[in-house]
């Protein structure tokens, strides 16, 4: 990869789970712990998707896969205010890391546990677990910090792509995952700090960023991140994200706090994410814990991956 391109960390964010249950579903409903009111339909140019359904596939090929190209930014304001969300985000990943008082056990397993929390408008999952070989520090650092990585994690994961570029370390990125019907996508702040010699943190946040999708009725607000609510760029987006084809999902807040430590390299993860749909249940907070879940437990197989390599 060229010196140009940052390498986004998306190993840890297995967000399978969450496109697999939203794809299944035959019916959708409005995620009941959200902050945020969205339609049911999705809002489109009809003809505008017919007509790309309609083209021969060379053509619709070019028409729904053409990758927005990298913006390095030129606006030192909408860099700076990215780099003050990123810090909020990070001194708030730090105390739901360190408090754990208020958490309850998912799970536990094969050495990891797993704790949740409920938050006002959303909920917080803690992941705690430890690859037992010190020196892959480094190697675990630069493997979630690919946009691509998470190839390796699940087989629904399309790529992903640098919409932005403020420095090395801190960057607007889009996701992409196929599922069984929709294709699903979310765009997102992320950043990587060096918190010390044998510590790196790895946060991305969601804000209400207008990629120019024509699905209206979502106005995006952060319930973790408070001044995420007010960094609103323009970002480039492909053309069936245009057309409303995509289905889009939001993270309030995930972080990745990677420490050496003497018997091994400790992993903790903090997840939060807008749902925004999920398939009708009896209890729709235990069914959205339940695919967080998913997610995050997707991130222990990275300690299988460094084996491997």
């Amino acid at each position: 990869m060229n010196k140009g391109y940052i390498k986004i960390a998306l190993a840890l964010l297995s967000v399978t789970g969450y496109m697999q249950n939203i794809a299944f579903a035959s019916e959708t409903a409005v995620a009941t712990n959200s902050s945020n009111v969205e339609v049911n339909q999705i809002s489109a140019d009809t003809e505008g998707v017919k007509q790309q359904l309609s083209a021969p596939p060379k053509k619709a090929k070019q028409q729904l896969n053409l990758r927005s190209k990298q913006q390095k930014c030129s606006d030192p304001e909408e860099a700076k205010q990215a780099a003050d969300v990123m810090a909020e985000a990070l001194n708030v990943a730090k105390k739901h890391a360190e408090h754990t008082d208020d958490y309850e056990v998912h799970y536990a397993g094969n050495g990891a546990i797993l704790h949740f929390k409920p938050l006002k408008y959303a909920s917080m999952g803690k992941l705690v677990f430890t690859i037992p070989n010190a020196d892959s520090y480094a190697d675990i650092v630069k493997m979630l910090w690919n946009q691509n990585a998470e190839k390796k994690l699940n087989d629904a994961f399309i790529r992903g792509t640098i919409s932005r570029m403020y420095n090395k370390n801190l960057a607007i990125i889009q996701q992409r995952y196929q599922g069984p019907i929709w294709t699903t996508y979310y765009n997102a702040l992320a950043n990587k700090v060096e918190l010390s010699e044998d510590e790196t943190a790895i946060v991305l946040v969601s804000s209400n960023m207008n990629d120019h999708n024509l699905s209206k009725g979502l106005n995006y607000i952060n319930p973790i991140v408070k001044s995420a609510n007010s960094f609103k760029p323009d970002v480039n987006s492909e053309s069936d994200i245009r057309i409303g084809l995509l289905h889009k999902a939001y993270i309030n807040l995930m972080a990745i706090f990677i420490k050496k430590e003497a018997n091994g390299v400790k992993i903790t993860q903090l997840t939060s994410i807008e749902h925004a749909y999920l398939p009708y249940s009896p209890d729709p907070k235990q069914t959205l814990r339940d695919m967080t879940a998913t997610i995050m437990l997707n991130t222990t197989k990275i300690g299988d991956i460094i084996k491997k390599e």
